[in-house]
């Protein structure tokens, strides 16, 4: 692992602290298969432990783990990684999604007609890039609240990597109209022409949230607001940096809420701010927990083409992360 230890040693990445089950002995001999899941700053991942139970499990000489490093410089990194000879793939996280599919080889359908990656399969040389964040995502929502989507306008707060493929997926499940909800209107626009052959589709800047929310049956945290760094903020409102002003905000946007409404967050935090706000104001909320869940047996086989049972890798996976 001497390109790795050189990329570690030279700064380009970082062995991230906070993710479960993530350490990684670079002097391991043994070690066959090494799967990295690249992420732009550190956070409580749930998917190397989960992988890595799944190994342990089977007797594997296989490891997940997630590194940190800058998007801007994917293509550096992904280079290095590939001189790692038992490199095997791996994913995308924050940050890199809808950054690092020049890097790659290829596309599966899944990633290309989305333009977003979370899953990187290694086929023999070539790096082939995949996406199950939407497919996941809807997987958990479905199974915590059934038919939750059909009928309902459904209300995406940002227009990042993840957005993507959640908005994607979510427009097969009927519903009224998707929004999308972004500070930078031409990415959410973006996103809305992508499902606008599936569904009503519309994209508005933050201003227009609190109109956005007040007739929403289904609202969809997929921002980094409420996690660290930004902690603080709840993805109600623009973040400003003024944590009392833009709290303020958010109480006055959630206000208009329907209680009926569920609020979703992609987050891992057992309780991101957006979530907190909601379940106090009385709403159904949905963890991002699901979604990391629910994304990662189909994940896990792609990845590592391993056909196992998907109950047997669940109950493993979902051990791993209790």
């Amino acid at each position: 692992m001497a390109p790795l230890q050189a990329m570690i040693d030279s700064g380009l990445i970082s062995i991230a602290a906070q993710p479960r089950n993530n350490a990684l002995d670079l002097g391991d001999h043994k070690l066959e298969r090494l799967y990295v899941f690249l992420i732009d700053h550190d956070y409580p991942g749930g998917s190397a432990a989960m992988h890595n139970a799944v190994f342990a499990h089977f007797k594997l000489p296989y490891r997940s783990c997630f590194m940190i490093g800058d998007p801007a410089r994917v293509a550096e990194i992904i280079a290095g990684l590939r001189a790692c000879p038992i490199y095997h793939g791996g994913g995308a996280g924050s940050g890199f999604k809808d950054k690092i599919a020049p890097s790659l080889d290829g596309l599966a359908p899944s990633a290309e007609v989305i333009g977003s990656v979370n899953v990187i399969a290694r086929d023999g040389d070539r790096f082939i890039g995949h996406n199950t964040d939407g497919i996941g995502f809807v997987a958990g929502l479905l199974n915590e609240y059934a038919n939750c989507v059909a009928g309902q306008k459904v209300v995406i707060l940002g227009a990042g990597g993840t957005a993507l493929p959640i908005s994607y997926e979510l427009s097969k499940e009927k519903p009224r109209e998707v929004v999308i909800v972004n500070r930078t209107v031409a990415k959410a626009q973006t996103i809305a022409d992508l499902i606008a052959p599936l569904t009503t589709a519309r994209a508005v800047g933050e201003e227009a949230l609190g109109d956005e929310l007040a007739d929403a049956g289904l609202v969809v945290n997929t921002s980094n607001k409420g996690a660290q760094p930004n902690e603080k903020f709840s993805a109600f409102a623009a973040m400003t940096g003024n944590v009392e002003m833009d709290l303020a905000q958010s109480m006055a946007n959630l206000a208009r809420l329907p209680g009926t409404a569920i609020v979703a967050d992609i987050l891992l935090e057992e309780l991101p701010l957006t979530l907190k706000l909601a379940r106090d104001a009385g709403h159904r909320t949905h963890s991002g927990r699901h979604m990391n869940l629910f994304q990662a047996a189909p994940a896990f086989k792609i990845l590592t083409g391993l056909d196992k049972p998907d109950a047997t890798l669940l109950e493993i996976m979902r051990k791993a992360v209790e």
